[in-house]
């Protein structure tokens, strides 16, 4: 019994934990799209003396970001540095969740259904004011992972950047995380009864129930789904009968 504990513990820890932002995954008609698939890139651009950095749905790292005097403000998704000096210049945007407002914005790609997605980041700041910055993924399938991206300011704190990447296509439907996990437990159970039914059959001589691997921990499992069942129909029982007595007092009256 503690080898199938150990196994379930192992597949806990080989499934990657969905922490990504629901945000970040949109839906436009047919077409589904996650760029939580682009969460652990840092992608680059540069436009006159400035690096533009960009993590796409994640925490941009700010050692990329150049030198600051004060600590950075958290939650910063892109920023902007200085080249001439690597200094940290400003963030171009926040992720949702970190105070503030407004939330990231997503449209579809204004080129056609099924070309890519638009992130409208307004929630930084630019010279004392509202900071426009409009990031297009364009589905490219033939880049993947990418590093680079083309930053255009103007007019002055509005900024077009453009990020060609096949994680910007719309995904392919698949079987989930959680569905994998579930086949593999069951499966696991099954291989554990087979093979300790045939073990307790055939070396251990045992017959009828006994042939059960660990037939009292099954048992107990059992009865305790059994009392389950039987607590939550009466549960349910008892607040009907309470409902409908409320609601006859109430007509009576």
């Amino acid at each position: 019994m503690m080898t199938l504990f150990y196994l379930i513990l192992i597949l806990f820890n080989i499934i990657q934990i969905d922490s990504s932002l629901n945000t970040c995954r949109q839906t436009f008609g047919p077409n589904k799209y996650d760029l939580n698939q682009l969460s652990n890139l840092t992608i680059l651009g540069e436009e006159k003396s400035f690096r533009y950095i960009l993590t796409p749905c994640g925490l941009v790292p700010t050692n990329k970001c150049g030198s600051s005097i004060s600590s950075f403000e958290p939650g910063m998704t892109a920023c902007q540095e200085r080249i001439p000096d690597a200094r940290f210049e400003s963030a171009m945007g926040f992720l949702d969740g970190y105070g503030k407002s407004p939330n990231l914005l997503f449209n579809e790609n204004p080129q056609g259904p099924g070309t890519g997605i638009v992130m409208i980041m307004r929630n930084a700041l630019c010279n004392r004011r509202e900071r426009f910055v409009n990031v297009t993924f364009i589905c490219d399938e033939n880049i993947k992972q990418p590093t680079k991206m083309n930053v255009i300011e103007g007019p002055i704190c509005k900024f077009k950047i453009i990020v060609r990447a096949a994680e910007a296509c719309p995904v392919k439907e698949g079987i989930t995380g959680g569905a994998i996990f579930i086949i593999i437990l069951f499966v696991l159970i099954i291989i554990y009864l087979v093979c300790g039914i045939l073990y307790n059959r055939y070396k251990q001589n045992q017959t009828g129930l006994a042939v059960i691997p660990n037939r009292s921990f099954w048992l107990l499992l059992g009865g305790m789904f059994v009392d389950g069942c039987k607590f939550t129909w009466n549960f349910v029982r008892n607040c009907a009968q309470r409902t409908f007595s409320s609601s006859a007092s109430y007509e009576s009256v």
